[in-house]
């Protein structure tokens, strides 16, 4: 079980998981009460149709259950990209490399608030007495919060590149195989692998709320949208797994040699605060970089000459 667990630096890989649990309860337990009540189409219905719309039972009797768990989980996905932002700033996670990144996160969160506030009076206002209003809240919820997961989205790209270019800048040779690294080396890193699984999600996500949207079909609309409810519980798993791998940051085969971070302000910073967790001696200057290992427990790694690189943050 080690082999393939190892110790997070910290347990805020659980909140996206606290977050999200409820919110898939709420939807099985929604489908399970419309299917003991014998699958009825109620008074406020247009039409025959089969399933009926999370919201025409969330404007039933189980109205508190659809605004307790609809706000419970619009609140931890806001509190998950605090956390994110959080972890990053406190070197809890590997902190951003850029400012870009930075304002990245916090346009997230920002996105994030007005689209599960769209969410919360979504179920606030049910469509049995304010059907327009809960429709326009309802755009509002799925509008912000797929700038929201862009701009979260394209802040891991932006990590996943510049983490190469700060790999390829310190490290000339592998330190576990000892061989000089390829010109491929570091492009697959957990940063772009999690940024290609969110985009994925959102591509996903985009195709079945158009297709929500736009079939004229009340049946097959219905089926999409309890489809793209339980798809929302799948980003969350996502961002768990970044919590989960992210604190583990500083045990990394890499991290100890990491010692020239140019214009990565933030590394910088996060060194000068926590000097004993870095392994490295360095004659780096600004235009040219080499390091070597000072003796300890890292095997020793030969000087390498590299040409910097400038990024402008």
């Amino acid at each position: 079980m080690g082999k393939y667990w190892k110790r997070p630096g910290n347990y805020f890989f659980l909140v996206p998981w606290i977050a999200f649990l409820p919110w898939y309860g709420m939807l099985i337990t929604m489908l399970i009460c419309w299917a003991a009540q014998g699958h009825p189409i109620y008074w406020f219905m247009d039409s025959e149709q089969f399933p009926v719309f999370i919201s025409d039972i969330g404007a039933t009797n189980l109205r508190p259950l659809f605004i307790a768990c609809g706000g419970w989980q619009g609140l931890g996905y806001v509190i998950t990209l605090c956390l994110e932002l959080f972890q990053r700033n406190q070197g809890m996670m590997n902190p951003w490399f850029t400012k870009d990144e930075r304002n990245l996160i916090i346009s997230s969160i920002i996105l994030g608030i007005i689209g599960e506030l769209g969410l919360l009076f979504c179920t606030i206002f049910s469509t049995a007495k304010y059907h327009h209003v809960h429709i326009s809240m309802l755009v509002i919820f799925i509008v912000f919060m797929f700038f929201s997961l862009v701009c979260l989205t394209t802040h891991y790209y932006l990590m996943g590149f510049h983490y190469t270019i700060l790999r390829r800048r310190n490290i000339g040779r592998d330190p576990i195989t000892n061989t000089e690294f390829s010109k491929s080396d570091g492009h697959w890193n957990k940063f772009l692998i999690s940024a290609i699984f969110k985009t994925l999600w959102i591509v996903g996500a985009v195709v079945w709320a158009i297709a929500f949207a736009t079939l004229q079909d009340d049946s097959k609309s219905a089926k999409f949208e309890w489809l793209l409810a339980f798809w929302f519980g799948v980003i969350f798993i996502i961002i768990s797994v970044d919590f989960y791998l992210g604190s583990q940051w500083k045990t990394s085969n890499h991290f100890p040699y990491l010692d020239n971070y140019g214009t990565y302000y933030k590394f910088q910073q996060y060194k000068e605060k926590h000097a004993e967790l870095y392994h490295v001696s360095s004659d780096v200057s600004s235009r040219s970089e080499s390091s070597t290992l000072t003796p300890g427990r890292y095997p020793t790694i030969p000087t390498v000459q590299s040409s910097a690189i400038a990024i402008n943050a």
